[in-house]
């Protein structure tokens, strides 16, 4: 493994692990920054927003909803839960690019 690759998959290590931060500063106030729901959004900016009304449920089948185990509450476990959604996510994404990229160079030799 080569010293740029090295350097990129620890920035995203560290990256990883600071995920929760976000959540833990804000744990007894309020919802994290732009964590809101539609009734917030609209109180925000003081009109209704039919098209977010419309499309607030458009997908209800995440993984692991509100970046979180069910039952994980406290900070630590949900701590937890947000690093286990940042490795998640990674996986997934670097899963997807992966396969792109295997389409691509499949196409190219292919030519």
């Amino acid at each position: 493994m080569d010293r740029v690759t090295k350097a990129f998959l620890s920035l995203v290590a560290v990256l990883i692990i600071l995920s929760p931060v976000g959540i833990l500063l804000v744990w007894n106030y309020d919802d994290a920054w732009g964590e809101w729901d539609v009734a917030r959004v609209e109180h925000m900016v003081g009109q209704k927003l039919p098209g977010m009304e419309k499309l607030a449920d458009a997908w209800n089948h995440a993984i692991l909803p509100d970046y979180n185990v069910p039952g994980w509450e406290d900070k630590l476990h949900a701590s937890m839960g947000y690093i286990l959604s940042a490795v998640v996510g990674v996986a997934l994404v670097l899963g997807f690019y992966y396969i792109l990229v295997k389409f691509v160079a499949g196409k190219g030799l292919a030519s």
